[in-house]
C-alpha cells in the first residue's frame, strides 16, 4: 500500500515496474489535475507530484473550509495570479518550493505600523518607501540573504503583475541590496566520519549515509536524498563496476559517476526498504522516504557531535570537490563529477588552500634541475 497520498507503485503484467500518480475524481476535479504514469527511473518526478497535488488540496480545502476570498488587487491577488503563469509553471520543483517558502514568510509581515499583513495590502499602492522598509525589516529580523530572496521572489511578481495589468509600479526595483558572499564553509574528513559515526550511534544511519553520498560525490543532498536504487547499477564499460546515474535536479545535467570503495562498502550493509518505494534512503522510524522537511535531524547530529554550528550537509558538496582538486583533478575530471559546464560555477565551489598552492608550485618547477654548486 502506498505511504505517500496518490502515489503507489504497479507491476505490470510484463514484468515492467510503474510508478502512478492517481488522485480521487473529487481532487481531480476540485484541481483541475490528471492520472500520470511515471518509468521506474522517474520516482522522484512521480513523488514530487504527488507531494505538491497533495499539499494543493490541502490549500483548497482551507480556503473552502474558512470560505476565504483573496481581493485580486491585493499582494495575496498578485501572488495567486502568478502562480497560473507559465513564468511559475517552468521552475523546477526545487525552485516552487523555495519561492513559497519566502512568500509564506514575507507576506505575513507587517510594515511598520501597518494594520494589514503585507499580503492583504492593495499591491498597486506599495510604494517604494514601504518596499524598502520590508526588505529592511526582513534583514533586520532574520538576514541578508532572505531579505535578498524576498526582494528577487517579489521583483519577478511585480514583472508579471505589469504584464497583467495589475501594477503600474515597480517599489522592488533597483534596489541596490547587496549579494551575500558566497560560503566557503569546508568539512574536514575528521568532521565528516565524525557526523557519520554519531548518525549511527543515535540510530540515524540513513542521514550519515547521506552526508557519504554528498561527500564522495560531490553533490547536492536534494539530488542525494531522492536517489533510488535504479540509479545505480553497472558500469557499460566495465560489468564488474557500478555507477552512479542520474539527472541533477537544479541544471538537468546528467551526470555518471563511480562510488568510491567506502561508499560502496556502505552500501552493501545498507538495507534496502520492504515498503512500497525504491530510495536508498528513507526514516527508519516511518520506512518513509525523505523529503526536505525531514532535514532538520542533521542539526540534532551535528550538535551531538559536537561540530561547529556553520556546516551544513550542502558544504559537503564543496568539501568533496576542494579534495578532488588538491588530489590533482584536472578541471575536466572535476566537472565530470560535479555537473558543472563551466569553470566559472566550478571555481565557487572548490576552494583555494595552501595545498593547492603547493601543488601549483611543485608542478611549475617539478622539470628544474637544481643548480649544483663548484667549489673552486
Amino acid at each position: 500500500m502506498a505511504k505517500v497520498k496518490y502515489l503507489s507503485r504497479r507491476v505490470l503484467k510484463s514484468g515492467k515496474v510503474k510508478y502512478i500518480v492517481n488522485p480521487p475524481d473529487y481532487v481531480k476535479q476540485a484541481l483541475k489535475v490528471e492520472y500520470h504514469q511515471f518509468e521506474v527511473n522517474e520516482y522522484k518526478k512521480a513523488l514530487a507530484l504527488a507531494y505538491s497535488i497533495s499539499d494543493k488540496y490541502i490549500e483548497y480545502k482551507r480556503k473552502v473550509k474558512r470560505n476565504l476570498h483573496i481581493q485580486e488587487d491585493s499582494v495575496y491577488g498578485l501572488v495567486a495570479a502568478y502562480k497560473k503563469t507559465a513564468q511559475w509553471d517552468k521552475l523546477a520543483v526545487n525552485s516552487k518550493v523555495l519561492y513559497s517558502d519566502v512568500l509564506k514568510r514575507t507576506l505575513i509581515l507587517r510594515i511598520g505600523t501597518s494594520r494589514n499583513v503585507f499580503g492583504d495590502m492593495l499591491s498597486r499602492n506599495i510604494t517604494v518607501a514601504q518596499a524598502e522598509e520590508l526588505v529592511a525589516q526582513i534583514k533586520k529580523k532574520t538576514s541578508a540573504h532572505a531579505a535578498n530572496a524576498s526582494c528577487t521572489v517579489l521583483r519577478k511578481i511585480w514583472n508579471v503583475g505589469d504584464r497583467l495589468g495589475y501594477v503600474k509600479t515597480f517599489p522592488f526595483k533597483g534596489m541596490g541590496l547587496k549579494a551575500t558572499a558566497d560560503r566557503t564553509f569546508v568539512w574536514t574528513e575528521e568532521q565528516v566520519f565524525k557526523f557519520i559515526d554519531t548518525a549511527d550511534e543515535m540510530g540515524i544511519r540513513s542521514i550519515g549515509t547521506l552526508a557519504l553520498l554528498c561527500y564522495d560525490l560531490c553533490q547536492r543532498p536534494g539530488d542525494m536524498r531522492q536517489l533510488t536504487w535504479a540509479n545505480l547499477g553497472p558500469d557499460p564499460a566495465n560489468q564488474n563496476e557500478q555507477l552512479f546515474s542520474f539527472e541533477q535536479e537544479k541544471t538537468k545535467t546528467w551526470v555518471e559517476i563511480p562510488p568510491s570503495p567506502r561508499l560502496k562498502e556502505r552500501l552493501e550493509n545498507a538495507q534496502a526498504s520492504s515498503n512500497w518505494h525504491d530510495c536508498i534512503l528513507y526514516n527508519e522510524n516511518t520506512g518513509h522516504p525523505y523529503i526536505k522537511q525531514h532535514m532538520e535531524k542533521t542539526r540534532l547530529i551535528r550538535s551531538a557531535a559536537k561540530l561547529p554550528k556553520h556546516l551544513q550537509l550542502r558544504d559537503l558538496r564543496r568539501s568533496g570537490a576542494t579534495e578532488m582538486a588538491e588530489a590533482g583533478c584536472t578541471n575536466s575530471e572535476l566537472r565530470s563529477v560535479t555537473g558543472h559546464k563551466t569553470m566559472d560555477v566550478l571555481a565557487i565551489y572548490v576552494r583555494k588552500t595552501p595545498k593547492l598552492a603547493g601543488a601549483a608550485v611543485n608542478k611549475r618547477f617539478a622539470k628544474q634541475v637544481p643548480a649544483t654548486s663548484t667549489v673552486s
